[in-house]
């Protein structure tokens, strides 16, 4: 049976920590060790800034729609961030040149690294953004 946690919440970047310590205490309670909860914690840390600061702008009074689906039988999480800002089309979202560095804008790069499987798209409303992750969690 796949399980479902669903969190929404206003796009304040002092929630970030709030959604971090509840994915920690999610993946802990499925036995997942502790360096593959951090690199997923980084992973959707990243994206949900991403959506505060590129999406909302930090508007406080803007919602985040988080949903984790947890497959057993897979032993993997699923992630669907959304939002109600303007669609991004998909090719806006892909990662910079890594011979382009500067000190910001890593994060689609470390999401797509730390992550099995990610995709964009808009969501099927049309009413914003919906980034999916998916991560398989080894033994």
């Amino acid at each position: 049976m796949t399980e479902r946690l669903s969190i929404e919440f206003n796009a304040i970047i002092d929630h970030v920590r709030v959604i971090r310590g509840a994915l920690r205490s999610f993946l802990r309670s499925k036995e997942i060790n502790a360096t593959q909860v951090f690199d997923t914690e980084l992973a959707l840390s990243e994206a949900v800034v991403n959506v505060i600061k590129h999406t909302y702008r930090f508007e406080p009074t803007q919602t985040v729609y988080l949903t984790i689906l947890w497959e057993p039988e897979e032993r993997a999480c699923t992630f669907l961030l959304e939002d109600s800002g303007k669609t991004v089309s998909p090719e806006k979202m892909l990662s910079r040149d890594l011979d382009d560095l500067k000190d910001h804008g890593l994060g689609v790069y470390i999401i797509k690294s730390l992550m099995d499987e990610v995709t964009y798209s808009p969501r099927e409303d049309g009413s914003g953004n919906r980034l999916t992750m998916k991560k398989r969690f080894r033994p």
